[in-house]
């Protein structure tokens, strides 16, 4: 019975190992994984305006609307705003000339694609002063950043004016633009107008007085520039 019951307890302990190792192996089966599922937020839907190309069609044409001569280096521009395309014309004018040039904002027109053609205002003045100038002069080597937008497409609200949308794009416009500039040609003594010895000046410019400004004058008119009015026309297209 001893000798048994040693037996039965070796053996014991052998199933007891081998138990162990069996458990101990590891198995070839891959882990199994469970997938973890996490909440993604949906983006809001974001509205893209495609921006569209401004290109200069005449007097020369320019896709990226630029414009040079012996006078000016001008450069436009599209204005797009959430709501689409402004009724509002940037530029940028540089003055090339060796003299000062004036922009003449009364001459200045705009022709809509509809056709019918309608005064400008230059944002700077409806900015500051709710009106429009009647010239702006430019230095030599100087430059002007300013906009163009036309009185039919301005809307006055509580806050301020607002300019319509969607308008430019609808085919070809002008934009004629004036400018004095000087001719380069030098005034003659018999283009300077006398001063009548009846004119409406008071005592003191008559007689001896008269004759002295009308000295100076002669001195003075022969070294100034002729000056004339130059016509620009741009015609432009959005696509």
């Amino acid at each position: 019975m001893d000798q048994l019951g040693k037996v039965a307890v070796v053996a014991a302990i052998m199933g007891a190992i081998l138990l162990v190792g069996v458990l101990m192996t590891p198995s070839n089966e891959p882990a199994v994984v469970e997938p973890v599922v996490s909440e993604v937020e949906t983006p809001e839907e974001v509205t893209v305006i495609q921006e569209e190309t401004l290109e200069l069609l005449d007097p020369i044409y320019s896709e990226k609307a630029v414009y040079q001569d012996g006078t000016i280096r001008i450069a436009f521009d599209a204005s797009y705003t959430s709501e689409g395309l402004e009724s509002r014309l940037p530029f940028w004018i540089h003055n090339v000339s060796g003299d000062v040039i004036n922009v003449v904002w009364d001459r200045c027109s705009l022709q809509l694609p509809e056709g019918n053609t309608v005064k400008i205002v230059s944002e700077s003045d409806l900015g500051l002063f709710g009106g429009m100038g009647e010239t702006i002069s430019i230095a030599p080597s100087g430059d002007l950043f300013d906009a163009i937008i036309p009185v039919t497409e301005i809307s006055w609200t509580d806050d301020g004016w607002d300019l319509s949308v969607d308008v430019l794009d609808q085919g070809t416009f002008s934009f004629v633009l004036a400018v004095e500039r000087a001719t380069g040609r030098k005034m003659k003594k018999d283009d300077c107008a006398p001063i009548p010895d009846d004119c409406d000046e008071p005592q003191m410019m008559r007689g001896e007085r008269a004759e002295q400004m009308r000295e100076a004058t002669q001195r003075i008119v022969p070294l100034c520039d002729k000056r004339e009015l130059v016509y620009y026309t741009f015609r432009f297209i959005v696509r």
